[in-house]
């Protein structure tokens, strides 16, 4: 392609962390094409997050896969639309959507035949040569991006409303915990983590709560578990107003999950608890934190797992609450006393 392009698409519409993640092209791609048109589709619940960028001039949300929500209607509106698309999801649903839209596409590749093999046998070698980051911005790297950008989600007045009635009068510093997360064997004990919370209490520091849609029984065991109960509950907000409530917290302390990549992107540090997943590959950039046992068999999967290929879990399971605790004091009493303010 000899001229600059005039409209990207860029496609990644789940799961919550790897959308976030992929924004970090957004930037690179403006100071590259600043006169270019960038447009993202995505699963309709993560748009909010993306509408009100200012790098993007349009947002097509997706929604399930079904007769009355199928991706066809898009592949006939994206028809010879786009100069290029960047593919980061590189899925059925973005393929069928976005058939015959431009003439370049740009594609993440996940894995080759003898990985997917691997894979389905149970013997998925985990992915550690880059940070996610990195690997998306190799996808774009074709034209002439050659690092990532920050994290970027945008934060609207009324998702900024919304997370500020649950707060409440909480008062800093304010903790959130996320005691989910999609895959079994990268949650934490909740014992565990409520151990951490009664610790922060007793420090007199207030905690808040967080997580998706499907951490409700991972929160219930949290509440029976802890002794001091948390002053507000995130995790029954959209996920907009839950990542404006992530940006009036000091430190959120969470596996390796969504919330952990969309605190980064709204500038709040993150303590993040890997086990099975590889922290080269998930982690949280500084002031963020990864803490890690460190065995042998870890990292054992690029996403997580229902259960332990080895049985007994304790990667996640020999993590001392106490460990991490001395953490989450150490980072926020490294806190700059503007955002502790």
């Amino acid at each position: 392609m000899s001229a600059d392009p005039r409209r990207i698409l860029i496609v990644r519409y789940s799961a919550l962390g790897d959308v976030v993640l992929a924004t970090s092209i957004l930037e690179p791609l403006r100071r590259r094409f600043p006169a270019a048109e960038l447009e993202w589709m995505t699963n309709v619940q993560y748009a909010p997050l993306l509408e009100g960028l200012p790098e993007l001039s349009r947002v097509w949300p997706l929604t399930r896969w079904g007769v009355r929500d199928s991706p066809v209607p898009f592949a006939l509106k994206f028809r010879g639309r786009f100069d290029v698309v960047v593919d980061l999801q590189h899925r059925a649903r973005g393929r069928v959507a976005t058939l015959g839209s431009a003439p370049r596409r740009l594609v993440i590749h996940r894995r080759n035949l003898r990985e997917i093999g691997k894979a389905l046998v149970g013997q998925e070698a985990p992915k550690v040569r880059a940070h996610a980051t990195e690997l998306y911005a190799e996808v774009v790297a074709p034209l002439g991006i050659t690092a990532p950008g920050p994290l970027r989600v945008h934060l609207s007045a009324a998702s900024k409303e919304r997370a500020a009635r649950v707060l409440g009068a909480a008062r800093r510093p304010l903790v959130a915990i996320a005691p989910g997360a999609r895959w079994e064997t990268k949650r934490w004990p909740v014992e565990s983590f409520a151990a951490v919370s009664d610790g922060l209490a007793a420090d007199g520091m207030q905690t808040v709560l967080c997580g998706g849609p499907g951490d409700g029984p991972a929160l219930a065991a949290f509440r029976a578990a802890a002794r001091t109960s948390p002053v507000g509950d995130l995790s029954e907000l959209p996920v907009d107003a839950l990542a404006a409530g992530l940006a009036q917290v000091d430190l959120l302390i969470s596996g390796d999950s969504g919330p952990a990549h969309l605190a980064t992107a709204v500038g709040t540090p993150v303590l993040t608890l890997f086990g099975p997943t590889s922290p080269a590959r998930w982690g949280p950039p500084p002031p963020g934190r990864a803490l890690s046992l460190g065995l042998s068999c870890s990292p054992c999967s690029n996403h997580g797992s229902e259960r332990c290929p080895l049985g007994h879990h304790r990667c996640m399971r020999d993590l001392d609450p106490a460990a991490v605790l001395t953490a989450a004091r150490e980072m926020l009493g490294g806190l700059s006393t503007a955002r502790r303010s």
